[in-house]
């Protein structure tokens, strides 16, 4: 009676084990389907809804992580960012431009010792990104480290990336100037980074870094042309200082 009990188990056991094959390779099917649904979707809130469940179903698809990351960053959660960067990081440690976006997040929360960290690891993996040098001169000016914010800034500039990273580093170099005094320079960098990104205009215009002569100079006209970039998103030259 033994042996007919102990044989019809092994033959039970024999006959679940592909089962448990299929259940294995359809459970990381589900998880990939939904990842695929994600990147197909059109609504952020169903990205987001996508991705999840991927990871609810497959907790080491890396692309998921990243990909919900990038959404809560946009979304500004960056407490959300920081989580989903850490876990892609730590399945894909060898991607700078990860590190690079883990550095803007806990730039945003005002983590600059880890914002700087992490721009620090980018750099090492790429020597030549431009935006890990720009945004890091910016974590390095908030915590008072000028010299080195003037370096980052500088570097970022001669690297020439795209217009919008060279015109935050413009602009960061520009405060830096502000702040040791040397206003012209410092006119001068927000003059260029409104050139290269007209969007800024209103930051060189309307904040508290704006001298009473480049108010002057903007006039009405020029005040106008800035809301009409503001609300419409048209690139208009920023008004010029008279000779």
């Amino acid at each position: 009676m033994k042996k007919l009990i102990l044989s019809l188990l092994a033959v039970f056991l024999l006959a679940s084990a592909p089962n448990v094959e299929n259940n294995a390779h359809a459970y990381g099917d589900n998880a990939v389907d939904y990842f695929n649904l994600g990147m197909q979707s059109s609504m952020a809130y169903k990205k987001i809804e996508y991705f999840t469940k991927a990871l609810e179903l497959n907790p080491r698809l890396a692309l998921a992580y990243e990909r919900r990351g990038l959404f809560y960053y946009f979304q500004e959660k960056y407490d959300k960012v920081i989580e989903d960067y850490t876990r892609y990081i730590r399945l894909v440690p060898d991607k700078a431009d990860a590190y690079r976006i883990l550095g803007m997040a806990y730039l945003k929360t005002g983590n600059y010792d880890k914002a700087i960290a992490n721009f620090d690891s980018a750099i090492n993996m790429t020597p030549e990104m431009s935006a890990a040098f720009s945004y890091r001169s910016e974590a390095l000016r908030l915590s008072y480290q000028l010299e080195g914010a003037l370096q980052d800034s500088t570097k970022a500039i001669a690297l020439n990336g795209a217009p919008r990273t060279i015109a935050d580093a413009y602009k960061t170099r520009g405060k830096v100037y502000l702040e040791l005094g040397e206003e012209n320079l410092a006119d001068a960098d927000f003059k260029k980074s409104t050139d290269l990104d007209p969007s800024l205009v209103f930051y060189r215009y309307f904040s508290s870094y704006a001298s009473l002569d480049a108010m002057r100079n903007a006039g009405l006209l020029g005040m106008i042309g800035i809301a009409f970039v503001l609300v419409f998103g048209h690139k208009i030259k920023p008004p010029k200082k008279d000779e």
